[in-house]
């Protein structure tokens, strides 16, 4: 076991030279293996650092207290520095309106994360082959996608799981055979506990009474789905890439492409946008893709394709206003991005879309303000001498109804001498008896 467990982590979970990880040790029978192997890996590799994390919940009286200490007991006894959080889950899941177990994974995860940055280090958890079974299997009975039959990750965001290749029958003879160590959670044999345990208790059972093989049949189709995922992530980044224009992505480039494209680059955004990309949620996507609207797909995110540019952006009713003297050397933060407006030679502005977007030093004076856009306001476009309503050109050049709001001018009253997202207008524009020119800079932050 400890050769496949060395392959994952270095094949699948990116192992580098020299890797501090934390193992997040329960007590149970799978991380007790999972410290004692990569203890083993450190003393014969010498390239990772080893530490522990236990949380308990609190959920089982004295037997929550027993793994604690358990815990304590172990990795003294073995020299390794151990982190522990004892948190009334129970109280705390009442408190937030979640379900305990929810709940206990969010303490759990939160609890990692912080570890994880605070000694730069990976959090190895123990699932393994078997858990991820009764993965699928879950994802299955609720409705998923191809991407959830992958079931669990071998790696995501600061955590990695060097059991994945393993079996529990696997980690059992492991702790038979090298004399390990571990307590039993009494609720795991309690089939009526949740929905996991009904899953590992009968229905994986009987799928190795209809083939003895299951599991290593469920290794090699996992293994290709894994694949396929991946594949279909990289068409849907391309396809994406492909139909990125300036406010979005074009929709009719997006749809171009194969269904199963289009869904994964969907669930791609929606993922992107904080939110998890379930079946309903890119069939509405997918709605508004191909004819246009709006559509609400969690609090507060909406799904928006207009005049043929699709996004998925944060609404809100009531945006921020400003309204400050502009000058050289302005500098200040809005709406989530830092400004600032810089001097330049005119002898220096040799790229031409930059100089579109410098507005003549002498044209600021102290009645010029930098401000969100106000109804009256006008903007005169480079070389058509047409005046405009500075909404309506937004309207004509795709800018996004919350980018409107939030963007910024430079005006003297209602006549917009530079404009965020167009640039500088006629009246702002650089003269030939102009020595310089003011550049606003923007920054997300």
């Amino acid at each position: 076991m400890n050769n496949i467990v060395y392959r994952t982590l270095c094949e699948k979970c990116g192992l580098s030279d020299k890797e501090r990880i934390i193992v997040a040790l329960s007590g149970g029978a799978d991380s007790s293996a999972l410290f004692h192997v990569l203890l083993k890996i450190r003393n014969e590799y010498g390239n990772i650092e080893v530490f522990a994390a236990h949380v308990n919940h609190n959920l089982r009286g004295e037997e929550s207290q027993r793994d604690e200490d358990f815990v304590r007991n172990l990795c003294e006894s073995k020299g390794v520095q151990l982190f522990v959080l004892s948190e009334d889950v129970a109280a705390l899941s009442q408190e937030k309106g979640q379900s305990v177990e929810l709940c206990a994974r969010e303490v759990r995860y939160d609890f990692f994360s912080e570890l994880s940055k605070k000694l730069s280090a990976k959090v190895a958890t123990a699932h393994t082959l078997s858990d991820s079974e009764e993965t699928m299997i879950y994802n299955i009975c609720r409705g998923s996608s191809l991407h959830g039959l992958c079931s669990i990750p071998y790696k995501r965001d600061c955590i990695i799981r060097p059991l994945l290749d393993v079996t529990r029958q696997q980690v059992e003879e492991y702790c038979k055979e090298n004399n390990v160590s571990f307590v039993q959670d009494s609720t795991n044999m309690d089939e009526d506990m949740c929905k996991r345990n009904k899953i590992r208790l009968a229905v994986i059972p009987n799928l190795k009474n209809i083939n003895e093989g299951f599991e290593k049949n469920f290794y090699r189709l996992r293994e290709n789905l894994l694949q396929t995922d991946d594949f279909m992530n990289q068409q849907a980044e391309d396809a994406l890439e492909s139909a990125r224009c300036e406010f979005g992505f074009s929709a009719s480039m997006l749809c171009f492409n194969h269904t199963a494209v289009i869904r994964y680059a969907l669930a791609l955004l929606i993922r992107k946008a904080g939110v998890e990309p379930d079946f309903n949620r890119i069939t509405l996507c997918e709605e508004i893709l191909k004819n246009g609207g709006a559509v609400e797909i969690s609090q507060n995110v909406f799904a928006i394709c207009k005049q043929g540019i699709f996004r998925i952006a944060n609404e809100s009713e009531n945006f921020a206003e400003l309204e400050i003297t502009f000058g050289a050397n302005t500098e200040f933060v809005f709406s989530g991005k830092k400004y600032t407006a810089k001097i330049l030679d005119k002898n220096s502005i040799v790229n031409k879309k930059l100089a579109s977007f410098c507005i003549g030093y002498d044209k600021i004076g102290d009645d010029v303000l930098i401000r969100t856009r106000k109804s009256g306001d006008t903007f005169m476009p480079l070389l058509r001498g047409v005046r405009k309503s500075l909404r309506k050109l937004q309207n004509e050049l795709k800018i996004p109804s919350e980018k409107r709001d939030t963007s910024l001018v430079v005006a003297k009253g209602n006549v917009v001498l530079w404009a965020e997202y167009i640039g500088v207008s006629a009246d702002g524009l650089m003269e030939g008896t102009d020595t310089q020119g003011v550049y606003i800079e923007t920054e997300d932050i």
